[in-house]
């Protein structure tokens, strides 16, 4: 599930929605729909190109004129495809064509998207059988295929779990994940217009440990804040910098609410005064809560009083978006008795 916020304060919610059939060995849906004035309003019916079809690792990204584009997964066999559309003049694009495929279901999901002028910026990982890891790279539309950026690493590491910012300028920031599951790095480098440079060194508290899901945002001068999750005496622990120029500036310690509970993949926004809300989901799986945090330039203050799962069902795979009047709200799939549902709440600073 992701949300998303337009520059006119409208909400945007994109999920996956199983419909499987009967006789059918899968079937999944993607989804799109807009909260404004009081009411939730689908944009079209389910977005896949092909259908019956397993649908998977969705993407929602909005550009500065509030259109939201959408990638995803339609799976095929041992083959992923990545699809794109894009809400344009009321309707949904036909990429069709631009599709992208692997036969190498690791390589194919390690893709994120931004979006400028309708038109989707991408950072996909390559990963071929003469490279022992993954080679990543920024791709965008130049009206006939994709174009490709200088890689932003050698390929000789596995490198995953990407996220992908533009500045004010369309110049995109990266942050992934590089090295094995016990002994990677967070690294974020950004394009100068004919470079990758890499800002500092690994952001890890402690270096060549296991670290996980990396967000990413820019404040209004192009700097990136990035929060992830990383491995303190074998908890998840939930960790946020920021950029100043010229080093990562660790915001307060570990945001867990209990040092003993694990966190989750994390979600993060900026508001116009460059504050930084984090959300995540906290516990074992089963019983995972959702909280979310702000920092106000010298501790993090927690937000809704608590807990923002109140059900006492497990909750998860949240999402968080900021819009210009400083409207926050978050997102997050709960558990019911017939399955799960989509939560969106709106926060207010304490």
């Amino acid at each position: 599930m992701r949300l998303a916020v337009a520059p006119n304060g409208d909400v945007l919610l994109g999920w996956i929605e199983k419909a499987q059939e009967a006789g059918q060995p899968y079937g999944q849906d993607v989804h799109v729909a807009r909260y404004a004035q009081g009411q939730w309003q689908h944009l079209g019916g389910a977005l896949n190109y092909s259908r019956p079809r397993e649908a998977t690792t969705l993407d929602l990204a909005i550009d500065a004129q509030g259109r939201p584009l959408l990638a995803w997964n339609e799976n095929l066999d041992h083959v992923d495809l990545h699809v794109v559309r894009s809400f344009q003049n009321g309707t949904w694009t036909d990429w069709d064509a631009r599709r992208l495929g692997q036969d190498l279901t690791y390589a194919a999901r390690v893709r994120r998207v931004a979006s400028s002028a309708g038109e989707a910026v991408m950072v996909w990982g390559i990963q071929n059988t003469h490279m022992p890891g993954t080679l990543l790279v920024v791709q965008t539309w130049d009206g006939v295929t994709w174009r490709r950026s200088p890689p932003l690493n050698s390929g000789r590491q596995v490198a995953l779990l990407p996220a992908i910012a533009l500045n004010t300028a369309g110049a995109p920031v990266v942050t992934w994940l590089e090295g094995d599951a016990a002994t990677s790095a967070v690294l974020v480098k950004r394009w100068t217009g004919t470079a990758w440079q890499a800002l500092g060194g690994a952001l890890n508290r402690r270096p060549n440990t296991y670290t996980f899901a990396p967000a990413l945002r820019l404040d209004g001068a192009g700097r990136p804040v990035v929060a992830w999750l990383e491995d303190q005496d074998g908890i998840d622990t939930l960790f946020v910098k920021r950029w100043t120029g010229v080093a990562w500036q660790a915001l307060g310690d570990a945001l867990n609410v209990r040092t003993e509970s694990p966190a989750g993949r994390p979600a993060l926004a900026l508001d116009a005064q460059g504050r930084v809300t984090v959300a995540w989901a906290e516990g074992l799986d089963g019983s995972r809560q959702v909280y979310a945090k702000r920092w106000d330039g010298k501790t993090w203050r927690g937000l809704g009083g608590g807990a923002l799962s109140t059900s006492g069902r497990d909750a998860g795979f949240t999402d968080l978006g900021i819009g210009p009047d400083g409207r926050t709200y978050v997102a997050w799939q709960e558990q019911t008795a017939g399955g799960h549902v989509a939560r969106v709440v709106e926060l207010h600073s304490p």
